[in-house]
């Protein structure tokens, strides 16, 4: 049965390996897609992350960012650079993420979600979705909002179908999601 909890420390090698065993393949199993999506969250907000857990085995995660100057500080003097040095296109795409925090958090919150490949598909990003969005509610957010590369993706089309909103086309492709919260 898949178990839905608090994430914990020794959680975060396995949080790390699904982030980027389930990037596209040109980033697949490269640290830089943890520092873009992940290593934030997990050092400085670990407390607004949840795991999926199948017999103790971490199978998917979402993260959030509930405090957007500090995403911002923290994005710009310590990740984004980390980024850049490796690929000019990803260090833009953190770029969008911190000016859409930026714009968006005062009422919503910025998430990045993912699940093991064997376990999509199953209702399983709807539940930790669900879960996240409870957590939220009780710091009185009423959005969550998230980042995707384009309106192809599998990614677009799950985020649509569970009712976000296009709220923001950036020129690169890159497209700002927004879902509104219910108590």
């Amino acid at each position: 049965m898949i178990e839905i909890r608090k994430y914990q420390n020794q959680d975060y090698e396995k949080v790390r390996r699904i982030c980027m065993s389930t990037a596209k393949r040109s980033y697949q199993n490269n640290e830089i897609i943890c520092w873009l999506f992940l290593d934030y969250y997990l050092e400085s907000e670990h407390q607004h992350a949840f795991v999926a857990v199948e017999q103790e085995e971490v199978i998917g995660y979402i993260v959030v960012s509930t405090d957007a100057l500090e995403y911002e500080n923290q994005m710009k003097e310590k990740w984004i650079p980390k980024i850049q040095e490796k690929s000019l296109f990803l260090s833009l795409f953190a770029r969008i993420c911190v000016q859409t925090n930026k714009k968006f958090n005062k009422n919503g919150c910025e998430f990045h979600m993912n699940i093991a490949p064997s376990y999509q598909h199953k209702g399983l990003g709807h539940r930790l979705l669900d879960v996240m969005a409870q957590h939220l509610l009780l710091y009185d957010k009423k959005y969550l909002y998230c980042i995707t590369e384009n309106n192809r993706t599998k990614g677009y089309r799950f985020y649509r179908h569970y009712g976000f909103k296009v709220i923001k086309r950036y020129c690169i492709g890159v497209l700002a999601l927004q879902y509104a919260l219910k108590k």
